[in-house]
């Protein structure tokens, strides 16, 4: 008969020296899914826009665009909001992916802006909302909760155990 305390530990394993980094990778799979679709999603924005509508008109230096449409206005909004948190996001991915400790803070920070500009767009009034706000603010909080689950922290926690036992070591000899 199993204990309870081995019941309670079922799929998790908490010795460093058994830390499975299968989810760690797939989390940077994710993240690198997320910068794909946040990709497709710019090209359809871009892909909108009426390109042979836009009026240039020249003032002696100035140069003006005058478009009746608003579609430019958002491609452009989507561009300058969502290009920081790919980048950071694809740093996580690939650090996530190599098993480094860094990336697990980058990709919180990424979900974090990710989901704080699409917020900032929700709520503005000026800026009308597109429906693709909606799954990718569900993407960062599904990411956000898989980041924070015991699978990924305790491969980030065994390791840093694991590096403070050595240095302790070094100290006392």
């Amino acid at each position: 008969m199993a204990s309870a305390k081995s019941l309670s530990n079922l799929g998790h394993t908490t010795e460093p020296g058994k830390a499975s980094y299968r989810p760690v990778r797939v989390v940077g799979l994710l993240l690198i899914l997320q910068i794909i679709g946040l990709a497709g999603i710019g090209v359809y924005e871009f892909m909108r826009v009426e390109w042979d509508q836009l009026v240039f008109e020249h003032y002696g230096s100035e140069v003006t665009i005058e478009t009746e449409s608003e579609q430019v206005a958002e491609a452009v909004i989507f561009i300058v909001f969502f290009i920081p948190p790919a980048v950071l996001m694809l740093l996580a991915g690939l650090s996530l992916l190599l098993l480094k400790r860094r990336g697990w803070l980058l990709a919180a920070i990424a979900q974090g802006l990710s989901l704080g500009i699409c917020l900032f767009i929700y709520t503005n009034p000026g800026i009308e909302t597109q429906g693709y706000i909606y799954p990718v603010m569900s993407y960062c909080i599904l990411m956000i909760l898989y980041l924070n689950s015991q699978d990924i922290r305790v491969v980030f926690h065994s390791r840093r155990g694991s590096a403070k036992q050595g240095a302790e070591a070094t100290h006392e000899s």
